[in-house]
């Protein structure tokens, strides 16, 4: 009987599964299944070789990938010779007159079609890529499913023969416009299906393909997604110096900070499981440091300014933050005085940066400009052998990404970080963190004096409680900076503020 009940539970539950996969999930099935099955799980890295054609101009084609998300593309046409790169943590493009990093959206769409490439669509929610079903058109004459992949706001159409299931076109955006390549001429290479004709159409250019070779799971050397060395170029000064020089300098960088009022435009969209928003809220507010807390006030939403009673209760609410600032202020400053013979280390969740250099391993660094900016740029990912001793830790520990230092100014002026493996808290009882939740942290030079933020975006997805799903992002812009003095007397037994400016 037990068994009767365990054979008609498993029916059902694949019954089930079949019955609310999407469309998006059916097409995805029958192109798995006609590029080679399960065969494309034993691949972890590829090697394209062929020949490439730019009108009478005829060079050469290399694409070099390993899982699940290295991909670099060399192009040699005559003189010219061009990389792309997304090397697991940053991207960077390399032609004949220039050498720089990638970043923004071009560089999460570089990643995003990597991990297409790599996994042959395998795995999806482990990398929290969303799909979604955009119906049939006709490309070429053939009739074609299309299907949007989205990740972190980088997006990629794939179009599947709707006869043969395989990919035909791919569209992703580029800084100038569209790019849509072309795959025809399947043939079967260790029993998966690689296309031998590549046609790629951008907005000044069309570039053919041929490829002469393919081979699987050959050894690819990680000094190839490395960022090229330039003759002639700087020396990268020691890390741990470099850094302990930025948090020295952190003091100087918070007083300066708090000589500046701004504005900050918070977006907020919580998505489904296409990627979709479902609810867009955007909030405006003005800031104001005060007493060692940046104080915000709210003046709008979704571009409505507040009404007169609104208004009057964010007065009221700003005013109970302003007390409660200069309340905890106090409470610090007498902790500080208690505890300044105390050694620091004792402190318990914070990550000083000797520890963060010791929970990451610096991959790769090289000099490049931000915002036309002298920087250092650094990337990073958790030392395997590292065993975390809090939740900070743990947290620093499952990071990987790429930090932007001003060495001049010893400020870090661009930050960008993902999980590498999923967070959980409470052992994943009360929240778990998918893998690929990312952060996004950028600032910009004010009055040639001081680096302040200018962007701020979070993507982040997981469970609570094990069975809420949510998926979000945010975005916060940061605007209209005026240097302003500021001291607050706060009356608690008249419940009067006086600022002075």
């Amino acid at each position: 009987m037990k068994k009767l009940l365990l054979l008609m539970w498993l029916w059902f539950f694949i019954f089930s599964a079949l019955a609310f996969a999407g469309p998006e999930d059916k097409v995805i099935e029958r192109y798995k299944k006609a590029v080679g099955g399960d065969t494309t799980k034993k691949i972890a890295s590829k090697i394209i070789t062929g020949k490439i054609k730019q009108g009478n101009e005829v060079g050469s084609f290399l694409s070099q990938s390993t899982d699940p998300d290295r991909i670099r593309v060399n192009i040699e046409l005559n003189s010219h010779k061009i990389s792309e790169c997304y090397n697991g943590n940053s991207a960077w493009r390399q032609d004949s007159t220039n050498l720089r990093t990638i970043i923004g959206t071009e560089a999460k769409t570089l990643r995003l079609e990597a991990l297409l490439q790599n996994s042959y669509l395998r795995d999806l929610s482990r990398f929290r890529i969303a799909v979604q079903s955009l119906g049939k058109i006709l490309v070429n004459n053939n009739q074609v499913e299309v299907v949007e992949f989205k990740l972190n706001g980088a997006y990629i159409k794939l179009m599947f023969d709707v006869k043969t299931g395989l990919l035909l076109k791919q569209e992703r955006e580029l800084n100038d416009g569209i790019e849509e390549t072309f795959y025809q001429d399947y043939r079967s290479v260790n029993k998966v299906m690689e296309p031998f004709l590549i046609k790629i159409k951008r907005p000044n250019s069309e570039l053919e393909i041929a490829v002469e070779k393919v081979e699987h799971n050959v050894r690819v050397d990680d000094k190839v997604f490395r960022y090229p060395s330039l003759d002639g170029s700087l020396p990268i000064p020691d890390i741990e110096k470099v850094m302990k020089e930025v948090m020295a300098n952190q003091e100087q960088i918070k007083e300066l900070r708090e000589l500046y009022t701004f504005k900050s435009a918070e977006t907020s969209k919580e998505l489904d499981d296409k990627g979709q928003a479902k609810k867009t809220t955007t909030k405006v507010y003005e800031v104001t440091p005060i007493v060692g807390v940046f104080v915000e006030r709210l003046i709008s939403v979704d571009g409505v300014p507040l009404s007169s009673s609104e208004q009057e209760k964010e007065d009221k609410r700003v005013k109970k933050e302003i007390e409660e600032a200069k309340k905890e202020a106090k409470k610090e400053e007498k902790k500080r005085e208690k505890n300044k013979n105390k050694d620091e280390d004792e402190e318990g969740d914070d990550v000083d940066i000797l520890t963060f250099l010791k929970i990451v391993m610096i991959k790769d660094a090289h000099r490049d400009k931000f915002r036309d900016q002298e920087v250092l740029v650094f990337d990073f990912e958790p030392r395997k052998d590292y065993k975390p001793k809090n939740l900070a830790e743990n947290i620093v520990s499952k990071l990987v990404g790429t930090f932007f230092i001003d060495e001049k100014a010893k400020q870090i002026v661009r930050l960008e970080a993902r999980l590498s493996d999923s967070f959980k808290l409470g052992g994943g009882l009360l929240a778990s963190l998918s893998s690929s939740s990312a952060f996004v942290f950028e600032q910009e030079k004010i009055r040639d004096e001081v680096w302040l933020p200018s962007y701020t975006e979070v993507n982040f997805g997981g469970r609570a409680l094990l069975f809420v799903k949510f998926s979000q992002n945010q975005i916060t812009q940061y605007s209209d900076y005026r240097r302003y003095q500021t001291s607050v007397e706060v009356k608690a037994d008249d419940d009067s503020t006086e600022e002075q400016k």
